[in-house]
């Protein structure tokens, strides 16, 4: 008889369920398992993930609102550099949830062509 094998289970990122709905409800946002955490993209592009060894969420934020969150709330929001884009590392349990749904739905409309930011969003300017 074979051996018995116990399931490994990966533990679920922080509030795994709440981000999962907010992304999923932005139009063209798919979820995509990667051995290291939870993806969330539009097409080929990644607006939002969990990055497992890290144990925080990052967010493509606008350049400019990642350096003012920064500075202005550092013990939810650090800087991730990846060559010359500039992402953010949120610790997601010290948001509530109107915060986070902004946040999720600032890092999407970074990543979506202009024709769906603009018709979902027509009195509002496209983060830059």
């Amino acid at each position: 008889m074979w051996p018995r094998m116990t399931k490994t289970r990966l533990k679920k990122p922080p509030r795994y369920a709440a981000m999962k709905r907010l992304c999923l409800s932005l139009p063209g946002a798919v979820e995509i398992a990667d051995r290291h955490g939870q993806w969330f993209n539009v097409g080929k592009k990644t607006f939002a993930l969990y990055w497992s060894k890290g144990e925080k969420w990052i967010l493509k934020l606008p350049k400019h609102q990642v350096m003012m969150l920064i500075e202005a709330r550092p013990e939810i929001f650090t800087p991730m550099r990846t060559g010359t884009m500039l992402w953010a590392y949120v610790d997601v349990t010290k948001l509530n949830a109107g915060e986070l749904r902004d946040y999720v739905t600032a890092a999407w409309r970074c990543i979506v062509p202009k024709k769906v930011s603009r018709e979902l969003f027509p009195d509002e300017t496209r983060p830059r």
